[in-house]
């Protein structure tokens, strides 16, 4: 097969995954409207609080997760209004897509090794995982809120791959031995869960920055910072060998690579001493999760 042909097959491929991501149902109006909002130069206080305020389900959950140890805040907020004045718009925007995605990242993805609640657990430790990280590797407050949408969304593609990998997988004639998930992927489907979660985020008119960093998390040759698919990588290592979110033994081997602590700036003797905070964050948040999730 010629590359074109090729490049032509995975074509049909993603538009066909998109057309038929009924796996990937539609964000809530609601949380539609609010991020719109967000996205908007001009926005105040006020206008959120305005939007917020039809939905107390959406509000309660929001406080219930601002107030956990999984934001970490040194101050109880009991109002919209004080979260957005702690939290920052994009702050806000991460609360937001924390507590409205729970629900479409709690499902069986057998495949992959997680069970019903293993690729929620999974996205939370990781995206409290490569905060902590950003912070501690001085990034400005946009790139952590960022790295955590990032992690929280990284595999959200297995959501639309899943069920075509296990019907591609049982009709193979013979079974995938390599040890990569993403060539695995695109060996059987022309894309890698990066890429398909790279089309939901979009679906979503989640930005193209959330766009870049979920298709790129797992890509030393990605354009732009390379600190953030560092950071990325450096989570989902962390995730994966503490076995957070996966079925015990299906974990992926997803070790650390000196060059991604090099473009960080750190030494082995500081990634040690940062691994175990990454870890406590990562508890954090799953312990603050499994309350809500």
């Amino acid at each position: 097969m010629t590359i074109d042909a090729t490049r032509n097959q995975h074509e049909r491929r993603r538009r066909e995954l998109l057309s038929k991501s009924e796996h990937i149902p539609p964000l809530p109006e609601s949380v539609i409207r609010l991020l719109e909002v967000l996205n908007q130069t001009d926005t105040e206080p006020q206008h959120l609080e305005r939007h917020l305020h039809n939905d107390p389900v959406l509000v309660a959950r929001m406080l219930a997760m601002v107030n956990s140890p999984f934001f970490g805040l040194s101050r109880t907020c009991s109002s919209i209004k004080e979260a957005i004045m702690v939290l920052g718009f994009r702050g806000l925007r991460s609360l937001l897509l924390a507590s409205s995605t729970a629900k479409f990242l709690q499902k069986e993805l057998d495949w992959y090794g997680h069970d019903q609640r293993g690729l929620w657990v999974h996205s939370v430790a990781v995206a409290a995982g490569a905060r902590a990280t950003a912070i501690a590797c001085r990034l400005p407050p946009d790139k952590c809120e960022l790295l955590f949408v990032g992690g929280l969304l990284h595999d959200i593609g297995k959501l639309l791959l899943g069920p075509y990998m296990t019907e591609a997988v049982k009709s193979a004639k013979t079974k995938p031995t390599n040890p990569s998930m993403t060539e695995v992927e695109r060996s059987m489907l022309g894309l890698d869960h990066g890429e398909a979660g790279a089309l939901v985020a979009a679906k979503w008119n989640l930005g193209t920055d959330i766009q870049d960093i979920i298709e790129m998390h797992r890509d030393r040759t990605a354009i732009g910072d390379p600190r953030l698919s560092a950071i990325m990588r450096v989570a989902d290592a962390v995730a994966c060998e503490c076995g957070f979110g996966y079925l015990p033994g299906r974990a992926p081997i997803e070790p650390i690579h000196p060059d991604d602590l090099g473009m960080l700036g750190l030494s082995d003797a500081a990634w040690h001493a940062l691994r175990i905070e990454v870890v406590a964050a990562m508890d954090a948040a799953r312990a603050a999760m499994a309350r809500m999730g």
